[in-house]
């Protein structure tokens, strides 16, 4: 009777949310189509991912949902993070189509690890005890997505919520911000509040690691070189000094890299939807781009607890994650991953103007597109290695990546990362000209494209056909690989360090979502997610795509893309559900689409594929003007979609679209 009265439920269930989803503007593709190989390379790599995560957790997670590591782990601030971040592309995975077992077992396997790192000490209320946004970000990186496939779970959504009460001045034992000067008040945060002094222990292990950086300060009387930070013999501790002095220098006030905790706050928005969330955001990035202006342009790298720029340090530069150490470079990354967030939730495109501003900053002081007639000697004084000298000659374009009291320095060539972040967001054409530059000039001095965002950048142009098929087939190789590794682990979890498991991760998502959902790849440095559009099964009310059907987002436009959708099933119809944005934060105005010619074809026919085999087919249009539409896609049919977007005109959410 129970049994009975369950499946009832259930049924009224999955029929009501059916008829919301009904409700959606809805098209039919019944064009029949031979499948191109791309579409059977994407199912093959969903299906090798949901078999490469039950691999992985089978072989390192145990009964409690913790991974098999020491008894005992006795450190410092370091490593809850990579940790969580063995976990990465779980419940990513899951969003884009695969198994909700894989979104289970990364939510039992969170719980876990949160009970283990609690009980070794780094773990406070279930957040970071204290530690640096760097850290927390790619910790937390694997908690982001979970909302997307269990937007209405209250577990997560409390947790969400509490988090980032810690970061928003709604915490009392965790004031972490300081809401009048709208900045945080330390480097190192978290659920125990701001650490303002800094000691060995803090550092241990991850002093060992950091003997292959530059020092972080060169006027440490004493210390000379990076042996330092393992050198704590008792008549000369300079592990000790060197601690003594970043923590004098380092540890108080804000830096740009705590603008990574933006995802965070953004997280609890896509919950709740309460704007106070959005206030905070655009305040925070408010702060530094006034700082910013106050340095002449130049974004500073501190910024000491009463508000003055370099309160601690004496300079501009010389905080932490900053200009100098520990590589300079992760400004940068962090204005374009806070600018995403803060356009996200506004709407509005100018909050990328701070990591515009910053990268022309390094653009202005390098050199763009080579210099073939530059006296070398002019260049040894900027402290630029010889073997970028012949890459300048050879017109490779090299900028800054630190700043002292020599000024700009360690030059290296242009992140082609950064400007695909910066026109993805905008989708204006000076952003575009600065990957078609790149690209162009890789061309000319290696004979094609060598980076793979920028292959991407030219594929979703139609500059670079076949591409996807290429990808597929590669990330299907190294997930073999991946898996034959792991089950022929014979290590002994006792003398494995903390990264062991973050290393051995098969989920290799970036492919799939870039293809898939025309998706920026998450997989380190704390990012959301974003993407042009994300999918939704119109018959199992579940986030990613519905079985046996593929997607390619194929064009990239300023006011539209395009998508081919492909049902493999050769007798099965699909419905498949298709959401402007990873949050519905593109409004979908209208699409268009193919159908087949004739509109008296039976579907039933077999011999139907072949009277339109040769056939272009007709193209219909339909409006929508909302979040998402949906797809009946009938058996071997295939359709290109063309969709019309109004971008971040909505207001985002986890909710799924037949609810909104």
């Amino acid at each position: 009777m129970l049994k009975t009265i369950c499946l009832l439920v259930f049924c009224f269930t999955a029929s009501a949310q059916a008829q919301k989803s009904d409700a959606l503007v809805q098209i039919y593709c019944d064009k029949p189509s031979a499948p191109p190989a791309w579409a059977f390379y994407e199912r093959a790599l969903i299906d090798a991912l949901d078999k490469a995560a039950g691999v992985f957790y089978d072989q390192y997670v145990d009964e409690n949902g913790m991974l098999t590591f020491k008894e005992r782990y006795e450190s410092g601030m370091n490593s809850s993070d990579d940790m969580y971040e063995a976990f990465r592309g779980f419940s990513l995975h899951t969003a884009l189509g695969g198994s909700l077992e894989i979104d289970k077992k990364n939510r039992f396997a969170w719980e876990g690890i949160t009970k283990q790192f609690t009980r070794y000490g780094q773990i406070y209320r279930e957040f970071d005890s204290n530690w640096d946004w760097m850290h927390h970000g790619e910790g937390y990186i694997n908690f982001y997505p979970m909302g997307m496939v269990q937007p209405y779970n209250e577990v997560f959504k409390d947790r969400a919520i509490r988090f980032a009460a810690m970061y928003i001045g709604e915490d009392p034992e965790a004031p972490n911000w300081d809401p009048e000067l709208k900045q945080m008040r330390a480097v190192m945060t978290g659920s125990r509040g701001p650490l303002m002094e800094w000691n060995k222990r803090d550092w241990t292990p991850t002093n060992a690691n950091l003997t292959y950086y530059p020092l972080p300060f060169l006027d440490i009387p004493g210390i000379d070189s990076s042996t330092a930070w393992i050198n704590d013999h008792p008549d000369n501790d300079q592990f000790a000094v060197l601690v003594k002095a970043m923590s004098n220098r380092m540890a108080k006030g804000d830096v740009p890299i705590n603008m990574i905790s933006t995802p965070l706050i953004a997280n609890a928005y896509l919950y709740t939807g309460d704007e106070k969330y959005i206030q905070w955001t655009t305040d925070y990035l408010t702060t530094w781009e006034r700082l910013t202006q106050r340095n002449n342009g130049i974004i500073p790298d501190n910024v000491g607890i009463s508000g003055e720029i370099g309160e601690h340090t004496g300079h501009w530069w010389g905080g932490y994650y900053g200009w100098v150490w520990p590589s300079g470079t992760h400004i940068m990354r962090t204005l374009v991953l806070s600018g995403k967030v803060a356009t996200l939730l506004s709407g509005d495109t100018r909050w990328m103007n701070l990591a515009r501003s910053q990268i022309g900053v390094l653009r202005g002081n390098g050199f763009i597109d080579g210099v073939a007639s530059i006296d070398p000697s002019e260049l040894r004084k900027r402290n630029v290695s010889e073997e970028t000298i012949e890459k300048i000659r050879k017109g490779t374009s090299v900028v800054p990546w630190r700043h002292d009291h020599r000024g700009w320095y360690h030059y290296r060539e242009e992140d082609p990362e950064l400007y695909l972040h910066l026109w993805y967001t905008s989708q204006s054409e000076e952003d575009w000209q600065h990957i078609e530059r790149l690209a162009e000039a890789q061309k000319k001095t290696r004979g094609r494209i060598t980076d793979g965002d920028l292959e991407w950048a030219y594929f979703v142009k139609g500059l670079n056909p076949g591409y996807p098929a290429r990808v597929f087939q590669r990330e299907l190789k190294a997930i073999q690989h991946e898996i034959e590794l792991i089950q022929n682990e014979h290590g002994y979890s006792e003398t494995w360090v903390d990264s062991k498991w973050m290393a051995m991760n098969p989920m290799r998502t970036s492919s799939l979502n870039r293809f898939s959902i025309g998706g920026i790849p998450i997989d380190t440095r704390g990012e959301m997610l974003h993407s042009q559009v994300r999918y939704f099964d119109g018959e199992t009310q579940r986030s990613g795509l519905p079985r046996d059907v593929a997607a390619l987002v194929k064009r990239i436009e300023p006011d539209w893309i395009e998508v081919e959708v492909v049902n493999l099933h050769v007798t099965e119809s699909r419905s498949l559900i298709v959401q402007g944005g990873a949050y519905g934060e593109h409004r979908i105005q209208r699409v268009e689409f193919s159908k087949a010619a004739g509109p008296n074809r039976s579907v039933g026919n077999p011999r139907s594929a072949e009277v339109y085999e040769d056939d272009a087919g007709m193209r219909d249009i339909k409006e929508v003007d909302g979040i998402a539409f949906a797809v009946k896609l009938d058996p071997g049919s295939a359709s290109t979609i063309r969709i019309y977007l109004d971008r971040y005109s909505n207001k985002p959410s986890f909710a799924f679209p037949w609810d909104r």
